[in-house]
């Protein structure tokens, strides 16, 4: 690695370190770019090298935090997305503050519901070959999938995490994804009275 791409590695974890600080004080609207960089001890103009606004910052952030959790090796007995829906739940218990405060923001949400939205898509149709869409289209699916994923994690923030990690992992699997791929799946879906 040259120079170079050493001080933009090592600009961008300023940048990302310093919002992330910040998300801890004040309200992620509250928060601006000068904020960021003052905290950071960037130029302000050196901040528009690298990001457009501070959603693409924090979205960035988001990026390698879904790299990372994608990355890690299964550890516990739980079936695949059990497993997913921990090693999910335990990054929110651990950084609850900054979950906290981009979900209290709606434009920064809308924005993330979207990239997640087509990374969701993207492994449905991964699996185009198992089922098909004659039920339920799988845009719908998996705008399904990230919404409630979202709403889940932000009741369970909301109400001071009242469920240890491993039961939020298993409503993960049965709420979200299992209910979702049955519906998906199923062509005699249960009449209710």
């Amino acid at each position: 690695m040259d120079s170079e791409d050493r001080r933009v590695v090592r600009t961008r974890r300023l940048l990302k370190q310093a919002l992330l600080e910040l998300i801890g004080e004040k309200e992620f609207d509250q928060i601006t770019i000068r904020d960021i960089t003052d905290r950071a001890d960037i130029g302000y103009a050196t901040y528009f090298r690298h990001y457009e606004g501070k959603d693409d910052l924090m979205l960035g952030i988001f990026e390698e935090i879904v790299q990372g959790l994608e990355s890690q090796p299964e550890t516990r007995l739980y079936n695949y997305f059990e497993e997913e829906g921990y090693r999910l739940f335990e990054h929110v218990r651990e950084n609850h503050l900054l979950y906290k405060g981009i979900l209290e923001s709606r434009l920064f949400t809308r924005k993330l519901k979207t990239q997640l939205n087509e990374m969701v898509r993207n492994h449905l149709d991964d699996h185009r070959g198992q089922v098909s869409e004659k039920i339920v289209p799988f845009e719908i699916a998996a705008n399904h999938m990230v919404s409630s994923l979202l709403g889940l994690v932000e009741w369970w923030i909301s109400n001071e995490m009242p469920y240890s990690v491993e039961r939020m992992a298993v409503v993960y699997e049965r709420l979200i994804i299992g209910a979702t791929w049955y519906a998906i799946e199923s062509e005699n879906p249960i009449r209710l009275p």
